[in-house]
């Protein structure tokens, strides 16, 4: 290991960087791209849940809020899990919900989590559902920030009471407790102690809910420190329902010094008994038997009341005196009134919630870091946690295989890499795989051997060989850092410190501390390129927490270097950002280093630089996205250079000036597209940042915190709903003023691939994650839906002009062709194959169907036609890349495959015409038997009981024939197990 002397190898001298203006924005109407659409791929395992509720009267309907990725619902005890808040809600992030007792279908939902974690996400205030979460409507408090909990009176179900925590990273004034008497549509606050101090517990008595009690918290975050406890915290007491308040904080028994985090719960079985657990010095669970008038401390034990400021949270069995809950790393229970305690197994550690049925104590659920369970048996087993796919993730990357993998770090969990599509029906479980590393790292995959992964978790980096196993520790400096303040660290490194990769040479490595590290042979050993790129302020150093507890995870390391971004297209060209404020640049391979951050004037000092995107197109060319939401600032801060650093523009016109931006990456197939992922969404621009427009589309409404374009595809790394894809971004790269004026327009196919699987299909329910459309897909736009009179034409055409197939909005009667369009931009998917053989009603087939083959890998054209008005356009369909099948190959099987298809229409088209012939035999017979002449008295005489007899005897011998082609005693889908299957399936099953 060598240091780095920045008298000796390199000096970083200071630019005076100013700032361009910004042209005019471009904007395209959505509709030209609103056939595009999100696919979640998982992986379907939770992440955190800090919010829970249930109904007495509905053993089977459970809620709980994702601390990013919205609330959801299930109506079959947990088995399966729906999103109900997508449609509705402006944020992703829960705080606490509560269904009125006496009518299930109102809830009330507070935004915004409570424990806030570094990664925490803001609120909007609150909703309220009046059918059981179909619908959401925005019921006030928009500036509540964070919300700790609600209380909705037992009879009313328009009275609610609300414990407002407040902003987590500033001061204001709309914390505290809060009450609507008309349910959420106007508010009152009842209780109200500071701007830095708000409401994080409240209690209702279960036998006369007049009483009340709030717990207060004094908490911040900031850039480098969290902070529990202060004057502000307290226990607080109504008895007339919230219209006056007791302060009980310093009553005989509770602690005398310094109050953190608050958590309270009163007995249904006792209502003079009411519990608490306390941060501070002398805190533990405490008990107080006469309505908070005294308490005893029962239990200090510190499994209950570590880090206090994340968990604290206790409830009171709603039909035993004697037990009572804690939510701590475990979940524990006392069955002895709060004296002892013994842990549950619940399937994921660190847990935040819990509601218990009032008429059932066997019945709960539990939120944790891991999503919810529900328990009918009192925590004796759980559900799973497989069915929710709202796990947090900081940064994405993807690999190089066919099909590529998307791999990151899941908050809570660990790493993983996950198919971006399968040759199965979906995206399971066993399309996963871990890569080392740890929960909130970044991950770099090599370009050349994909299955040798870089993987980071604070302090620690591995180097994994997925075929072998062989995982070591490759750590720069490998000092574990849990408990100790940043500035007692030789090497700073962060909870999510960087991790690259040179573009150039895939045994180069670069992590970032406050310097950045260098490895040329994969992390055997390390050299430092870069002095101290931070601004090193040792006041903002300190060890994090207190005044009671300290918390250091290094998630509050400061002045560290946060992201590192080599240029692909200079190998000496490397950009940093720092969580301090500083953009630094070297164009020499790390020898001097150039202080290049945009100017103070327009980037407020101290923001974070969330990402450096070096654009794959110019050396010189780089944009910032920057953050200051840990300063209470929500604004974006987006900036471009095209020189190097020396001037730069803002670029955030179009984004909402609070919905602060993450990540910014430039599409390398077309210079100047840009997208932009933030704490609300997802945005797009056509003219390199200078205007921005929605790209959201069917993602939901949730925190972004990486973005990565691989093979033309869009992928996003959500902190709250795991992975989500936005296939085929070709149709962007083809926008332009020429399209928008245009009343139809056919946009050029990307490159399908022939591979099994896809269909477009996921069973979220299930925890399978969703596959692209298999096929060619094509997407065309037409300012208006054409009349319904009008035939509209997609025909697919070989290499040498040859129709394939066609798909028309008015296709001939009984063809399965149909084209179904609208205005604004269409998708139209081509599952590669040729027409089918000919089918007849009724047909049973085993093991062989009537499709067409697949078409081989070549040149084809797509044809879109209205009128005397068409356009063509070309594209190429590309081999599996794992297939080993030469061209010639391939033909040699679709020539046997047309055969085939075309000897089992034969057999079915002389099945149809048999039947036809029969049925005109039929005919003729009745006509014959009842015919006049002959013998009179009532048939058709002789001649018609022999032309009769005659039509029975070839109707007897063609179904002879008939039976001998089809088994037509076939009647159900497993008849042929009965029945042997005859020629027209033997033939069709030799495609198989």
């Amino acid at each position: 290991m060598s240091r780095f002397s920045a008298l000796a190898a390199c000096a970083v001298t200071l630019a005076t960087p100013t700032l361009a203006q910004s042209p005019a924005p471009v904007r395209f109407d959505t509709s030209l791209y609103n056939a595009l659409e999100w696919r979640s791929i998982g992986p379907f395992r939770g992440g955190r849940a800090t919010a829970v509720a249930g109904h007495a009267d509905q053993p089977s309907t459970f809620y709980f809020g994702a601390t990013g990725g919205g609330v959801w619902k299930t109506t079959d005890g947990g088995l399966t899990w729906q999103p109900v808040s997508d449609k509705d809600f402006r944020t992703g992030s829960i705080g606490a919900i509560d269904v009125a007792p006496s009518d299930p279908n109102v809830v009330y939902v507070g935004t915004g989590e409570s424990p806030i974690r570094g990664n925490v996400s803001p609120g909007d205030g609150m909703y309220r559902s009046t059918d059981a979460g179909k619908t959401w409507q925005p019921s006030g408090l928009r500036d509540a920030g964070q919300i700790g909990a609600i209380r909705v009176h037992p009879t009313n179900p328009d009275l609610v009471y609300v414990a407002v925590l407040g902003h987590a990273f500033g001061p204001n004034v709309e914390r505290g407790v809060f009450r609507s008497k008309d349910g959420g549509r106007s508010w009152d606050k009842i209780l109200f102690r500071s701007d830095s101090a708000g409401a994080i517990d409240l209690a209702m008595d279960p036998v006369n809910p007049r009483i009340l009690y709030a717990a207060f918290w004094q908490a911040r975050r900031g850039p480098w420190y969290l902070s529990s406890g202060g004057p502000g915290s307290g226990l607080f007491k109504s008895t007339d329902g919230g219209d006056t308040w007791k302060e009980i904080t310093r009553n005989e028994g509770l602690p005398k010094g310094v109050i953190g985090k608050i958590g309270v719960t009163v007995s249904a079985a006792n209502h003079d008994r009411v519990w608490a657990i306390v941060e501070a010095e002398d805190g533990g669970v405490f008990r107080s038997d006469d309505g908070g008038a005294t308490w005893r401390r029962l239990n200090e034990e510190r499994n209950l009341r570590q880090r206090a400021w994340y968990y604290s949270h206790i409830h009171a069995d709603p039909k035993d005196a004697e037990t009572v809950y804690v939510l701590n790393t475990g979940l524990y229970r006392s069955v002895d009134g709060g004296r002892t305690f013994t842990p549950i197994r619940v399937p994921h550690g660190d847990n935040h919630a819990l509601w218990i049925a009032p008429n059932d104590p066997l019945r709960m659920i539990n939120g944790n870091d891991g999503g919810a369970n529900v328990s009918y048996n009192g925590g004796v087993s759980w559900t799973g946690q497989d069915n929710q796919p709202t796990a947090q993730f900081y940064h994405v990357t993807a690999t190089t295989h066919f099909p590529y993998r998307v791999c990151g770090s899941q908050q809570d969990n660990s790493t993983v890499c996950i198919a971006a599509r399968t040759d199965g029906g979906g995206i399971t479980q066993k399309d996963w795989y871990e890569v080392g590393g740890g929960e909130s790292g970044w991950i770099v995959a090599r370009q050349d051997d994909p299955d040798v992964v870089y993987a980071g978790s604070y302090s620690y980096l591995s180097r994994l060989d997925r075929r072998t196993g062989q995982e070591r520790d490759i750590t720069p400096w490998p000092e574990n850092p849990m408990g100790w303040g940043a500035a007692d660290l030789k090497y700073r490194l962060q909870w999510t410190f960087p991790i690259a990769s040179s573009p150039f040479n895939p045994r180069v490595l670069y992590v970032g501390a406050q310097v950045v590290f260098r490895s040329t042979n994969e992390g055997q050993s390390w050299d430092v390129i870069s002095p101290d790129l931070t601004r090193n302020d040792k006041s903002k150093q300190g060890p994090s927490g207190g005044p009671i507890t300290k918390d250091n995870t290094s998630v509050e390391y400061y002045n560290t270097v946060f992201v590192i971004a080599p240029s692909a297209r200079d190998s000496n060209v490397i950009w940093v950002g720092t969580d301090d404020g500083q953009v630094q640049l070297t164009r020499d391979g790390g020898k001097t280093w150039t202080n290049v951050t945009p100017p103070a004037r327009d980037l407020p000092e101290w923001a974070l630089i969330s990402m450096v995107e070096p654009s794959p197109h110019d050396a010189g060319t780089a944009y910032v996205a920057a953050t200051r939401y840990k300063w209470d600032d929500f604004h974006p801060y987006v900036y471009k250079t095209t020189d190097y650093g020396r001037t730069w523009r803002k670029i955030v016109t179009g984004i909402p000036d609070n919905h602060f931006i993450r990540v910014v990456r430039e599409d390398p197939a077309r210079r100047g597209l840009q997208y932009a992922g933030g704490e609300f969404g997802v945005y797009v621009s056509f003219d390199d940042g200078a205007g921005w427009q929605s790209l959201q589309r069917n993602l939901p409404v949730v925190p972004i915190h990486d973005l990565v374009v691989k093979d033309n595809d869009l992928v996003a790394a959500t902190h709250g709903r795991a992975f989500w894809i936005l296939d085929d971004l070709t149709p962007l790269h083809q926008l332009a003023d020429s399209v928008a004026r245009a009343s139809r327009f056919l946009f050029t196919p990307r490159d399908p691939s022939r591979m099994g699987g896809g269909g477009g299909f996921g069973f979220a329910a299930s925890g399978v994650g969703a596959n692209p459309p298999s096929g060619a897909v094509v997407f065309f736009y037409l300012k208006d839906k054409p009349d319904s009179a009008a035939d509209l034409r997609l025909d697919f055409l070989d290499a040498r002009d040859s129709l394939i197939r066609r798909f028309s909005t008015r296709p001939p009667s009984g063809s399965g062709d149909s084209l179904k369009v609208r205005a604004g931009m269409n998708r139209f998917v081509w599952n590669l194959r040729y027409p089918e053989a000919s089918r007849f009603p009724g047909m049973i087939f085993w093991a062989g169907g009537t499709q067409g083959p697949v078409a081989v890998p070549g040149t084809y054209k797509v044809r879109l036609t209205a009128g005397d008005w068409s356009q063509t356009r070309g594209f190429a369909l590309k081999r599996d890349p794992r297939a080993t099948a030469t061209p010639e190959d391939y033909q040699r099987q679709f020539d046997l495959l047309i055969r085939i298809r075309d000897r089992v229409s034969a057999a079915n088209d002389a099945v149809k015409r048999i039947r036809d012939v029969k049925e005109q035999l039929d005919g003729a017979a009745t006509r014959a038997r009842g015919s006049p002449g002959g013998g009179g008295g009532g048939g058709g005489g002789d001649a018609g009981r022999r032309i009769a007899q005659l039509a029975d005897s070839i109707k007897a011998r063609l179904s002879a024939v008939e039976a001998e082609i089809y088994q037509v005693k076939n009647r159900s889908s497993q008849d042929p197990l009965n029945y042997p299957i005859r020629l027209n399936n033997k033939i069709a099953a030799l495609a198989g």
